[in-house]
């Protein structure tokens, strides 16, 4: 068949089939890298991002197939608004450093949906969804390996020897077992519209192999939120395909491979706990992996008659659509009342004890309460109330948290990306964040509706039940995921072309502003990568107790970003260890000017002062310590 094509059709397809790897690759290694969460991951990923951005802009391949909607153009325009006013906060936040991160880390999604729009202009969505549907179940079955089989992965822990029962839930490799779960969540309506899609047989069948994985995988990690992630996707996707009929044959059977998986794994204790080092744990890993291997080949065999039938059937009338939808909605309204919402929100604002549970795994599924995710919402409006306008700046939330915190979780951020924009950023950074989402949840719901694709379906239901994540846990700090529900949307943008579209190829300037813009982005992110390299070079030569070095790299750090507290502090341990306390102690100095809500810094200058019989001082260090953190333990001893 392929003699037959033209020069043209083959490169189409090394055109398709390259993005989709790329794609594939990209959203495979930042998930793989601790869900791309560190700071220098995420410059890494921009740098690339917006090299490619640049390149295209050089080549003109921005100009290809012109038509860009004018949603497509509004969304990564409001995104980058956000990210500047971002960049603006760090003149009246307590730090610095931590605004100039969430700064670098926005402007990766803005490179990202822009990216994506194109993408969505140049290569087919089946071959895209393909390619994300693949990373995301790559990462699962990585995920589900790392526990069956922890020595596969030496990263990964078996949780054997961990105590505390949080650590039982599956999070490699992301390093966050709620992140793994919402991510393993947004695969199911990718995979559930390459298993509508009559494009091909096999893709449709291998599409269901992964279910009972993923399945799996939510089990293990606990997540009430990536079950509530995967509803509001495959009720999403229900909605917004075209082919509803054999959307909710797919859905019915990944319930029932969900069920099977579940059902298998609940009674194995030992795998559940993740005690993996024992022979039990061991033995219930093997089965287990079998059971769910053979789950997976059933299914994907089983789905292939049920597609095949489907092909050979008339579709049911409208009216029999109708009333099965009728059905669906009255039998979820009973299960909202039945489940009594007004007792299980009260339930939700309280702490959940697991202490004399069983299986800690099973109760938090089944427990309404909202591990402090009530109090931490609290104390993102109340900060929101103190700076209505422009909030306490980009960062913040972690030191407002602290000194107001009416229990005592450690968290940095809110668990809702919206309410910690609202306290950090205020009703400013809010509208433009909620802008930028709305344009393009509208613009995705718009490209399902008129296209009547299953793969633009596929990926507006799995970007919008993105940012439903998103309100209440931190999948935006994580790179890897946002950058899934992100990308997903821009493809939808991309995907339909408007016929009030803007027609860049007329606009000589387009193409040399967008290589500046790739061009002038670029560059803070190799600020903060040089930063984080340098310090992460001191840290280690620190460790190893070669402190010259230690000293160099700290100092390098401090020049590339003089606006962070993190090089100052470093170089302060760094003379502390040599016993110079004054030059530790005025580096100290430095180090709290750039950050002066840090608890932990004035806690640390009380300490040198001691030693340098610095006392009064030192209580008064101390005081304003205990002021910025009054629930840490370690501040609770008398004064020095």
């Amino acid at each position: 068949m392929l003699a037959t094509w033209g020069a043209e059709d083959r490169l189409a397809l090394v055109r398709n089939a390259s993005a989709a790897f790329a794609v594939s690759l990209s959203v495979f290694l930042l998930s793989y890298t601790d869900g791309g969460f560190a700071t220098t991951t995420r410059a890494y990923a921009a740098i690339a991002a917006w090299w490619l951005i640049g390149v295209g802009a050089a080549l003109t391949l921005w100009t290809a197939r012109a038509q860009i909607s004018r949603l497509a153009v509004a969304a990564p325009i409001l995104l980058a608004l956000y990210a500047l006013w971002i960049l603006l906060s760090m003149s009246w936040t307590p730090d610095g450093e931590r605004a100039f991160e969430q700064f670098n880390q926005v402007s990766l999604y803005v490179a990202v949906l822009i990216l994506a729009i194109a993408l969505g202009r140049l290569v087919p969505a089946s071959w895209l969804v393909g390619g994300i549907a693949l990373a995301l179940a790559g990462i699962a079955i990585v995920a589900f390996l790392s526990r069956v089989f922890p020595s596969t992965f030496p990263g990964s822990t078996g949780g054997a020897e961990l105590l505390n029962p949080l650590y039982v839930r599956l999070s490699f490799p992301l390093g966050y077992w709620n992140g793994l779960g919402i991510e393993s969540a947004l695969a199911l309506p990718l995979l559930l519209s390459i298993m509508v899609s009559r494009r091909s047989r096999v893709a449709s069948a291998l599409a269901a192999l992964p279910l009972p994985v993923i399945a799996a995988d939510m089990y293990l990690t606990s997540s009430r939120g990536a079950f509530a992630a995967a509803a509001v996707a495959i009720v999403l996707y229900l909605v917004l395909t075209s082919n509803r009929w054999t959307a909710l044959a797919a859905t019915a059977l990944t319930g029932v491979a969900f069920v099977l998986a579940v059902f298998f794994i609940h009674s194995r204790r030992a795998l559940i706990e993740g005690q993996m080092s024992t022979a039990l744990g061991d033995h219930q890993g093997h089965v287990a992996a079998l059971a769910v291997f053979l789950i997976a080949v059933g299914g994907a065999l089983v789905w292939l008659g049920i597609a095949e039938l489907g092909r050979r059937l008339p579709a049911p009338r409208a009216v029999v659509g109708w009333a099965t939808a009728g059905v669906l909605v009255v039998a979820v309204l009973v299960g909202i009342v039945l489940a009594h919402p007004v007792r299980r929100f009260e339930e939700f604002k309280t702490q959940a004890n697991y202490s004399g549970s069983s299986n800690f795994v099973t109760s938090h599924l089944l427990s309404s309460s909202g591990s402090g995710r009530w109090q931490l919402w609290t104390d993102a409006v109340s900060q929101f109330r103190a700076h209505p306008l422009n909030g306490g700046g980009a960062g913040s939330y972690l030191y407002w948290w602290l000194e107001h915190r009416p229990i005592g979780l450690y968290s940095q951020y809110a668990h809702s990306l919206y309410l910690e924009t609202l306290g950090e950023l205020g009703i400013i950074g809010l509208l433009l964040l909620a802008a930028a989402v709305l344009v393009a949840v509208a613009g995705a719901v718009r490209a399902s509706l008129l296209l009547r694709s299953p793969t633009i379906a596929g990926l507006a239901a799995c970007g919008i039940a993105f940012f439903a994540a998103a309100a209440y846990d931190w999948v935006w700090q994580l790179s890897g995921i946002a950058m899934v529900g992100v990308g997903a949307l821009g493809l939808t943008l991309g995907a339909l072309p408007s016929s009030r579209a803007v027609p860049w190829g007329r606009f000589e300037l387009g193409r040399p502003l967008l290589a500046l813009l790739a061009v002038a982005a670029i560059v803070p992110q190799i600020v903060i990568l040089a930063a984080g390299l340098h310090l992460a070079h001191s840290r280690t030569a620190d460790a190893n107790g070669n402190l010259a070095r230690a000293k160099s790299e700290a100092l390098a750090a401090k020049e590339v970003e003089p606006w962070a507290s993190s090089a100052y502090l470093q170089l302060g341990l760094i003379d502390e260890q040599e016993g110079l306390n004054a030059e530790a102690r005025t580096y100290l100095g430095d180090a709290i000017r750039r950050s002066h809500d840090y608890w932990f810094l004035w806690a640390d200058a009380a300490s040198l002062d001691v030693r340098r019989g610095q006392i009064l001082q030192a209580r008064r260090e101390l005081d304003e310590a205990r002021l910025l953190n009054p629930l840490e333990p370690t501040l609770q001893a008398g004064s020095p």
